[in-house]
């Protein structure tokens, strides 16, 4: 159907829109090109309504703005009904009064009414996530909740080293945080680069109170194995493969020995340790669009390799919190950026960003100016904006 919207003029796209919506369209068409009207009306409208609206063809007489006309020039009212106005909380009880029987009272018809409105809920495909604690309290996750977060948290319950890949600003460090809340563990995390020391990872050695002796000082690594905790190796695919192999015995024995730590050398893992790692690539090197990325060593990609999980830009979320005005470009450009192979990616992250400014009063044209600033105009074609 798409390849037929695309065939038509953008007045025959806004006199879809005004069919399905009461005679209006709803929104600023003016400066929306035509596949970007096609991409918002799939995004408000099933296919089937679509059909319907276009199942006994278009006027002869159409406006650039989608009014249809006819001979003497008078507009054409649309073919769709008016929605009919809502009617209040006291009549829609009346209304279930008759329905049900006269000798029913009010307090029985809410608590019919409420009953169904529990069921309703049950059945929806909301993740609703209540987490019983190993001390037998419960913690009910608040917010949002990913499809894949039920199975990252059953896995690292039962120390699972988890490894995140996905997408940049597709949400996997915020996810670890929502691992470490629903468990109750405090979280710590390190960001991986090339340029990353051993020491980020085995603490150091700091010249003491005591005759200036050095005294050891431990690594935030090192504080969560030893004393339970969720830690995050952020960026891991973006760090140096010989500095991981520092944390290789520590992930598969559950103990390593730490030479800079005189007189306690032995580290021991919590059973309360969670190891998480996020990553754009599965750790096999920089590719088109993420140039930074180093190839992981396998021995260290093995010690995760039960807990992969592959994540996506989460839709379901976007929906809810990125604004209407811009969710159906960003998603626009997302598949376009996909089919041409661009090195470039329509984020979560941008998108909430944008809902921001766009609150703050900047308009939704400069907000796709911000986010094409950089770009070749080759590139631009590319995703025709």
């Amino acid at each position: 159907m798409r390849d037929h919207l695309l065939t038509l003029g953008k007045a025959e796209i806004i006199w879809i829109f005004r069919q399905l919506n009461g005679g209006t369209a709803g929104f600023n068409f003016d400066p929306i090109q035509k596949p970007e009207l096609i991409d918002r009306l799939f995004l408000t409208y099933s296919e089937d309504q679509i059909q319907s609206a276009i199942s006994n063809g278009f006027p002869a007489n159409l406006t650039p703005k989608g009014v249809a006309i006819d001979d003497e020039g008078v507009p054409v009212p649309p073919l769709t009904k008016p929605t009919a106005s809502k009617a209040s909380d006291s009549d829609a009880l009346d209304a279930l009064r008759k329905l049900l029987s006269p000798t029913v009272d009010e307090a029985t018809v809410r608590q019919i009414v409420m009953a169904e409105v529990k069921k309703a809920m049950d059945d929806s495909p909301v993740v609703k996530i209540e987490v019983v604690r190993p001390d037998g309290s419960t913690h009910k996750v608040e917010g949002h909740v990913r499809p894949e977060f039920k199975k990252i948290l059953t896995r690292a319950s039962i120390g699972i080293n988890i490894l995140l890949v996905g997408p940049a600003g597709c949400g996997k460090t915020h996810l670890a945080h929502q691992v470490a809340e629903a468990l109750g563990r405090p979280f710590a995390s390190v960001s991986c680069t090339a340029g990353m020391s051993e020491s980020a990872l085995q603490g150091w050695l700091i010249p003491g109170e005591n005759n200036g002796a050095f005294e050891y000082l431990s690594s935030d690594f090192v504080r969560m194995y030893e004393q339970g905790g969720v830690f995050l190796f952020d960026e891991i695919d973006g760090s140096d493969s010989n500095t991981l192999l520092f944390m290789n015995q520590a992930l598969a024995n559950g103990s390593f020995f730490l030479p800079i730590r005189k007189g306690a050398s032995l580290v021991k893992r919590h059973p309360d340790f969670v190891c998480m790692a996020a990553a754009n690539t599965f750790g096999t090197g920089a590719n088109q669009t993420y140039a930074g990325r180093e190839r992981l060593d396998e021995s260290t990609l093995d010690r995760f390799r039960a807990g992969v999980v592959s994540l996506d830009y989460d839709q379901t979320f976007e929906r809810k919190s990125v604004a209407p005005d811009l969710l159906a470009w960003g998603w626009a450009i997302r598949k376009r950026i996909s089919e041409s192979r661009l090195r470039r990616v329509m984020s979560t992250r941008f998108l909430l960003d944008a809902t921001k400014l766009l609150k703050a009063g900047e308009t939704v044209e400069e907000i796709k100016a911000t986010f094409f600033e950089g770009w070749s105009s080759d590139e631009i074609k590319k995703v025709e904006v």
